[in-house]
């Protein structure tokens, strides 16, 4: 029996490894005292140190086990009005009673303690219970109560599926130039605000696969002198990237890198005295897309996010004529992520 006790110890110490890293020293970490309670350790009958628990309720204490640096150990915990004692004991010798006042308790097993070993004892409940690792021992971060927020550290940048939307500034290069040509009096803008939507794969917290729909607001020109002129570019802008993101906590700046397709139409009407003509023209073809960005997760399953990408649009007419396009679209984007995934 007492043999079967000892495999027991022996195995809780070979298989206990949450939390486990290179212990600097042997120690016994005691968890769940009264918060600013007396602990008090001993190695047989010698005190082996003594500590004061946090309001975590945690104390650790160094323990150094006699040569030849292992022993076959019960564990008792004395719970006293003011104090709490951990006694590590040898199978061998039987410990001094417990003082006047204090009631003894004992934690079930035999224990094969090594010096490579810290002993994690919970006297938290009316049973004592302990952990033999091997190596140093960091407890969980306490789960939180209902109703609250788990902190940052709970709540990384997630992987799965999310989908955005949002709005934002968008300007063409060249659009409005070639629009006006060297005509007098021409007036109109080169874009501006839009919108933007899609979906995001996160294959991990750094990697992701992204497609959207992204509509800058139409370029429009007018004037001329002796003659005049409205011509309006309509583009619409289907970007597919990847995206390396930098994961820190909620909050994840990334970088994207893929190609464009757009699809665009021109519309112009000229008028010279009372006489108009119309001329229009579509095009479409691929482009590089790059840019960057970041997002914070405000809750779960909401973030915010602002990005700035640039994609070449550039194509040749849909009726194979010899119009064709070959400009850059800047959009700087803000908006809202939702997460599917769970």
């Amino acid at each position: 029996m007492m043999r079967l006790w000892r495999l027991l110890g022996m195995a809780a110490a070979l298989n206990v490894t949450a939390g486990v890293a290179a212990a600097a020293a042997q120690t016994v970490m005691v968890r769940n005292a009264p918060a600013g309670s007396n602990v008090e350790v001993l190695l047989n009958d010698t005190v082996a140190g003594t500590g004061t628990a946090g309001a975590d309720g945690i104390v650790t204490v160094d323990l150094k086990m006699p040569e030849p640096g292992e022993m076959d150990t019960n564990v008792y915990v004395d719970v006293c009005q003011a104090n709490r004692r951990v006694l590590v004991a040898d199978r061998n010798r039987r410990p001094a009673p417990p003082a006047a006042g204090c009631d003894r308790r004992e934690v079930s097993g035999l224990f094969l303690v090594k010096r490579v070993n810290t002993l994690v004892v919970d006297i938290g409940g009316l049973q004592p219970a302990m952990l033999l690792v091997k190596g140093a021992y960091t407890p969980p971060r306490p789960a939180p109560a209902d109703g609250e927020e788990a902190p940052s550290e709970k709540r990384p940048s997630p992987t799965g599926i999310t989908l955005f939307g949002g709005s934002g500034l968008g300007k063409l290069r060249d659009a409005f130039l070639i629009a006006c040509g060297n005509a007098p009096g021409c007036d109109g803008n080169n874009g501006g605000f839009g919108y933007s939507f899609g979906g995001t794969y996160w294959f991990t917290r750094w990697l992701a696969a992204e497609g959207g729909y992204l509509k800058p607001r139409s370029v429009t020109a007018k004037g001329g002198d002796t003659f005049a002129f409205d011509t309006t570019f309509d583009l619409d802008v289907f970007p597919i990237v990847a995206k390396l993101g930098i994961p820190a906590g909620p909050f994840r700046p990334y970088g994207l890198f893929g190609t464009a397709f757009h699809q665009s139409r021109l519309s112009s009407t000229e008028t010279i005295d009372k006489a108009s003509q119309s001329f229009a023209q579509r095009t479409h073809g691929w482009g590089l897309m790059y840019g960057g960005g970041a997002e914070g997760w405000v809750t779960p399953k909401v973030a915010l996010y602002g990005e700035i990408s640039f994609a070449k649009i550039k194509g040749n007419a849909e009726d194979k004529g010899e119009g064709l396009v070959d400009d850059r679209l800047r959009f700087v984007g803000f908006g809202v992520r939702i997460r599917l995934s769970r």
